[in-house]
């Protein structure tokens, strides 16, 4: 499936300013089931670093325990379905990603037939990174479906930005005036999705983002069990302490690893509090940093 996706590229041609990617992640189980946990990560490099892939999924709480066979199917997809010679270009991981996550919806719908539970079923946010056919450009392209998140960090400006719009009952509230999106964050059904992975039966339903890359970036996919639990306030401020914590000067640069981890950490730490917003939740975690070019 993966050779209609490879793209021909002057073999000469190099990514302008930017080093070989590196990727991380790290899940943690609800400290209310420590024995299993519905959120599935994954975080790959592609393409000998110049290219590279995250996804955060989410078990439908509502499918219970089953629910984390329907992340394994997203993720199992996302390992063994891409394999690629070349980094894609914008087009290409449009339609990758569509092609991708929609296989996975047939399988969820199938699985939810043998289990006899309809609410088996995943979120998805993917992010991929591609090129223009010179490598002049880099760009990350990504696909939602649910309310697990792609956010992209500048730790030189502290800029933080959320790159998918959740499928949530409070977003739908806030999009039309209803609540804040300070109130979403503490609303009673703010756990409550209405468009899911194994609901999919339609690709355009899928949202597609696309923004340019720059040197530094850093992308990172999560459940809802960080950005419920991490204030959007506070998320910023975790970011900047948690990426100092885990600058590693034996090798000039943060431990990506031990960021990921930190950071899940950290939502798991706020479930423990008496905060209003605090929630018992598994977690998930996946990185993806790009490097500058020393």
């Amino acid at each position: 499936m993966a050779d209609q996706f490879m793209e021909q590229m002057r073999p000469e041609a190099r990514p302008v300013g930017i080093g070989p990617i590196e990727v991380a992640s790290r899940v943690r189980a609800n400290p209310d089931h420590q024995q299993y946990t519905a959120d599935r990560a994954v975080a790959r490099v592609l393409c000998n670093g110049i290219s590279g892939i995250i996804a955060a999924m989410d078990g439908v709480g509502s499918g219970g325990q089953d629910s984390a066979q329907a992340a394994e199917i997203m993720q199992k997809i996302l390992y063994d379905e891409i394999q690629l010679e070349n980094p894609p270009t914008i087009n290409q991981a449009v339609e990758l990603l569509k092609q991708l996550i929609s296989d996975a919806a047939a399988k969820i719908r199938q699985l939810q037939k043998d289990l006899s539970n309809p609410n088996v079923d995943t979120t998805i946010s993917v992010g991929i990174v591609c090129w223009s056919p010179d490598r002049r450009r880099c760009f990350l392209v990504t696909a939602n479906v649910g309310d697990s998140r792609i956010y992209r960090y500048r730790p030189e400006t502290g800029e933080l930005d959320q790159l998918t719009v959740d499928h949530s009952v409070v977003q739908r509230l806030v999009d039309e005036g209803i609540i804040t999106s300070d109130e979403a964050f503490t609303h009673p059904d703010r756990n409550l999705v209405y468009r899911t992975v194994g609901l999919l039966n339609d690709p355009k339903k899928i949202d597609i983002k696309v923004v340019e890359v720059q040197p530094g970036d850093i992308f990172f996919a999560a459940s809802d069990g960080l950005s419920d639990n991490i204030t959007r306030h506070g998320l910023p401020f975790a970011l900047h302490e948690e990426l100092l914590m885990a600058y590693d000067p034996r090798i000039g640069r943060p431990n990506l690893q031990r960021f990921a981890s930190d950071l899940a950490q950290k939502a798991i730490n706020i479930m423990s509090t008496e905060a209003e917003h605090a929630k018992l939740d598994d977690v998930c975690v996946a990185v993806l940093r790009v490097p500058r070019n020393n």
